[in-house]
């Protein structure tokens, strides 16, 4: 049995593609509108994971050091549009509500570790009702205190297997760890902590790339996840 699953959320358990492109360009309307970012970039910055500052430093037409001050105003201006305008882009993957009230019946820890702002999680899940299923403790995102961007392993090893331990009296075992992801970020996430993953095949990321990393189990639903937690 499965003593904890950690849930990526972008491409995971939300359909969230059209709320973050759309967000960037609004971004860029409102802070360089002098420049659209393609959309064929912005799509593959949004397979491979990556974090609001490299993807404004890789769209911004010109080399732009994004100091702390500047990166502050891009991303604050970026959590601000896609709070109003974002949220109401975004809905759950079919199978997500049925597969996290499983979960909770068979008593296995639900995390969420995403490279999004925990505000904008939490508040998605309230939105569509699931925010019950995922204690608040367990969420971790951009700017958690102690976790980095996957697939960086602090968030893990730093952030959750302490919480666990501290708040829930849950030991860890990252071979009984359950990774859930879409992009190659996640799956080299939990390979660095040692942990199962599997690879949802029907969110954003790179398929050439993340079959290159062989999960260990491939689904093409959040229905198919069940059977894999029992094992």
């Amino acid at each position: 049995m499965t003593d904890l699953t950690i849930f990526d959320f972008d491409g995971t358990l939300f359909d969230t593609h059209e709320s973050i492109s759309q967000t960037i360009k609004l971004t860029f309307d409102a802070l360089l509108p002098t420049h659209n970012p393609p959309q064929s970039e912005i799509h593959r910055l949004i397979a491979s994971g990556t974090g609001l500052t490299d993807t404004f430093t890789t769209l911004h037409p010109t080399p732009v050091e994004f100091t702390p001050a500047v990166e502050n105003e891009w991303i604050e201006k970026y959590r601000a549009l896609y709070a109003t305008h974002g949220q109401l882009l975004i809905k759950a993957f079919p199978g997500a509500k049925d597969l996290l009230t499983e979960l909770n019946a068979l008593k296995i820890p639900i995390a969420i570790v995403s490279n999004k702002g925990v505000a904008a999680v939490r508040t998605a899940l309230e939105r569509s009702g699931l925010s019950g299923y995922v204690p608040e403790d367990l969420i971790i995102g951009d700017k958690t205190p102690g976790a980095k961007r996957k697939p960086d392993p602090s968030s893990f090893a730093d952030v959750l297997v302490p919480t666990l331990r501290q708040n829930y009296g849950v030991e860890v075992e990252a071979g009984k760890v359950l990774v859930i992801g879409d992009t190659v970020a996640d799956l080299q996430f939990a390979r660095n902590i040692q942990s199962k993953v599997c690879w949802c095949r029907y969110g954003y990321g790179d398929r050439e790339a993340c079959e290159a990393l062989e999960a260990d189990y491939v689904v093409d639903s959040l229905r198919d996840i069940a059977g894999i937690i029992k094992v």
